[in-house]
């Protein structure tokens, strides 16, 4: 069963349902309870043999319930559509992160963490109400087809991209599809039209937003999700720099949601000794499996910090537990989101997908990772947004725990669980220059359409800045000019000026202008991390704890 285990954390964000009558709840209940228990009776998991127990002694009254309603019921009913309105509902009663995925659903996510599709390998922006290449994905098809960033795309075979309020399922519809196939498309270059034939190819997604030389001898490399190809993405980042005499490494996972376990715990043996336990599993129905590492890491001496905030979750939170708890690595920044629970995937008749809890992660301390969803799911949902109204996120005094339970490292240092991995060194987040004005900007939506509107303009110019430095120090001469032309943009689309909160929050502005400008023009893929990282407080303090004598954790 291992290979099926998914650690993948988004936290869910279920809708509440639209209020209905007592008689109408009741009578959907009793529908959906009812279409549950047949499914299961029908056996329509693959290979899978579900124990029901004592439980099985009501279904005689289910299916009862089930023949009444289909016998008498007032109006017909589509049991295929009540089917797949009421497994959502049914499993947001168990726990959090229990979910139903319809098969597209389900392809989707899963094609995200398997590293790669098939496609024509493009990023591409709507912004300016038409498809805008902004990257084109190395060794892709589109760039074998010569498609270049600020290219238009007009037209793919015979779906027009040019129309409005068009989503972006209906770009991907058109661009996507099987290996080998050709999709023509009308692409618009300044003032050139032309067509290019992409035979569509395995495109690789990547699990890495950044990996590249921080600081003298120190790697850098930013963790988006846990994928099937993470450990390998990671050592081609490894060897891509080793010439550059790489002496230590940041890992920062922060907003890093999760995905396979299997990849946290490859990567984790590269830093530990052979044996040593990474994380086990336990549930009422699942005994208790360890995960040890299988051979010496070829890194295990290497200085390493961690770097984690509040939306670290599931697989991030099993390596930095893990680093933590056997005194490998100091983990910096904020406690993390606390998601300790292993869904295992039951594949459907219709390939949809039922990701069912079955057991907790806990640290080689034996600590649990999951917080308490014992107030439901709006506080559970919520629980971020009540951090940060304590004031957990800008202090450490006010860091809750909500375990006061000691666990010890392997050294003896006192940890604990039961809502996340608490770090070892706080860092608070950023408020300077944060005010009403600049949250009412970044809700408004014109920072990403303003700076990908420049950047599109301005495409051949930033270019031709061949270094991260050279462009970081040509927008920080014009980084006052972006935050006026920004700020005048911005009241256009419905957002009033306020003079003395745009010069408070101009600092915050100029930063998220000249990274997001370098992103966009479509160059090197490490620009906007390695210009924003310049000015990130968490980054700098992780660095600063890095290349000291005190990186490793010390008992006392």
């Amino acid at each position: 069963m291992q290979e099926l285990k998914d650690a993948n954390a988004q936290p869910s964000q279920p809708e509440a349902p639209a209020p209905k009558s007592k008689g109408g709840r009741l009578l959907r209940w009793l529908a959906y309870i009812t279409i549950i228990c047949l499914l299961f009776l029908g056996g329509i998991f693959t290979g899978v043999y579900l124990g029901l127990g004592r439980s099985s002694a009501g279904l005689g009254k289910l299916g009862t319930i089930y023949g009444l309603i289909e016998r008498y019921y007032v109006d017909s009913v589509d049991f295929d559509s009540l089917q797949e309105q009421a497994l959502p509902l049914i499993l947001s009663q168990l726990d959090p992160h229990s979910v139903y995925l319809n098969a597209e659903a389900n392809r989707q996510e899963t094609e995200g963490l398997e590293g790669s599709f098939a496609g024509i390998g493009v990023q591409f922006n709507t912004l300016l109400d038409t498809v805008v290449v902004v990257r084109v994905i190395e060794g892709g098809p589109s760039e074998r087809a010569g498609l270049k960033p600020g290219d238009r795309i007009l037209k793919a075979g015979q779906t027009n991209l040019v129309k409005d309020s068009i989503t972006t399922e209906e770009i991907m519809k058109a661009l996507k599809g099987p290996e080998d196939t050709v999709v023509r498309l009308l692409i618009k270059r300044g003032v050139k039209t032309f067509e290019s034939a992409v035979v569509r190819g395995a495109v690789p997604v990547s699990s890495i937003d950044a990996a590249y030389m921080i600081r003298p001898h120190v790697l850098y490399v930013r963790l988006n999700k846990w994928g099937a190809q993470t450990p390998q993405e990671f050592q081609q980042a490894w060897a891509d720099h080793a010439s550059e005499g790489i002496e230590r490494i940041l890992i920062d996972l922060r907003d890093n949601g999760g995905g396979y376990l299997q990849a946290a715990t490859t990567l984790l043996s590269e830093f530990l000794d052979k044996g040593n336990l990474l994380v086990y599993n336990q549930g009422a129905h699942y005994p208790r499996e360890n995960f040890t590492s299988p051979r010496t890491g070829r890194l295990r001496q290497t200085p390493v910090t961690v770097l984690v905030n509040e939306n670290s979750a599931s697989a991030s939170e099993i390596f930095s537990g893990a680093m933590q708890d056997l005194d490998r690595a100091l983990i910096v920044g904020r406690r993390t989101f606390g998601k300790g629970l292993v869904q295992v995937p039951f594949t459907l008749s219709d390939s949809s997908v039922l990701r069912l809890t079955v057991a907790r992660y806990y640290t080689p301390s034996g600590r649990s990772i999951q917080k308490s969803y014992a107030k439901g799911l709006e506080a559970y949902a919520e629980d971020i947004e009540e951090r940060y109204l304590h004031g957990e996120l800008f202090s450490a005094d006010s860091v809750s725990r909500p375990d006061t339970t000691r666990y010890y490292t392997r050294m003896g240092r006192v940890v604990y669980g039961g809502g996340g991995i608490t770090p070892d060194i706080f860092v608070p987040r950023d408020s300077t220059g944060l005010n009403a004005y600049y949250v009412r900007l970044m809700r408004s939506g014109t920072l990403m359409r303003f700076a990908f509107s420049y950047a599109d303009a301005h495409r051949t110019e930033l270019l031709a800045h061949q270094t991260a430095s050279a462009l970081d120090k040509h927008l920080q001469g014009i980084g006052d000019q972006l935050v006026s032309s920004y700020a005048v943009y911005a009241q256009r689309y419905g957002v009033p000026q306020r003079p003395g909160m745009l010069l408070e929050c101009a600092p915050l502005l100029r930063r998220d202008l000249i990274a997001l400008i370098a992103d966009l023009i479509g160059g090197d893929r490490n620009l906007f991390y390695e210009l924003r990282n310049e000015r990130d407080p968490e980054v700098i303090k992780a660095l600063e704890i890095l290349e000291s004598p005190d990186w490793k954790p010390k008992k006392g």
